[in-house]
């Protein structure tokens, strides 16, 4: 593979994450529009990704496994 196409390689990958990016954006603003005025600012609707659950116990409650409900990752409403 030559520098030309690796460039090309790599410019449609990036085309293509933007593109499911603006997907994904478009799909929240539509979602937002449904929900009752004034919730989707709300901080309880706020999910926060720096909470990372490395292993299969609960962040919340060690000495159960976590279910991904969420919980943890919200101010918990």
């Amino acid at each position: 593979m030559n520098d030309v196409e690796l460039r090309s390689l790599v410019r449609d990958v990036v085309a293509r994450r933007l593109q499911e990016r603006a997907a994904m954006a478009n799909a929240r603003a539509s979602l937002a529009r449904t929900l009752a005025p004034g919730c989707q600012d709300h901080p309880s609707h706020t999910l926060y990704v720096t909470v990372v659950n490395a292993d299969d116990a609960c962040v919340i409650e060690p000495g159960a496994r976590c279910d991904h409900c969420g919980y943890c990752k919200s101010h918990g409403h």
